[in-house]
């Protein structure tokens, strides 16, 4: 195994998995270490952070329908 490969199992058993697991529990958890793992998972997983952005952009334009149509 490299070094990359490596460290990137590190990051996924010690931080990834582990703030995934954590925010399927949101309700145990501040809307601190939510952000936090959320930022952790943003930074380190590509798909994450474009599915996430999208997810967001989607949202965002759903909720501004509903405001104008108010």
């Amino acid at each position: 195994m490299d070094i990359d490969k490596l460290e990137r199992t590190n990051i996924l058993a010690k931080s990834l998995i582990p703030k995934v697991n954590a925010l399927l529990c949101r309700h145990i958890h501040t809307n601190e270490c939510i952000g936090e793992y959320l930022d952790s998972l943003s930074k380190y997983d590509k798909e994450f952070n474009s599915k996430f952005t999208q997810l967001l952009k989607e949202t965002k334009q759903k909720l501004q329908k509903e405001f104008d149509e108010l």
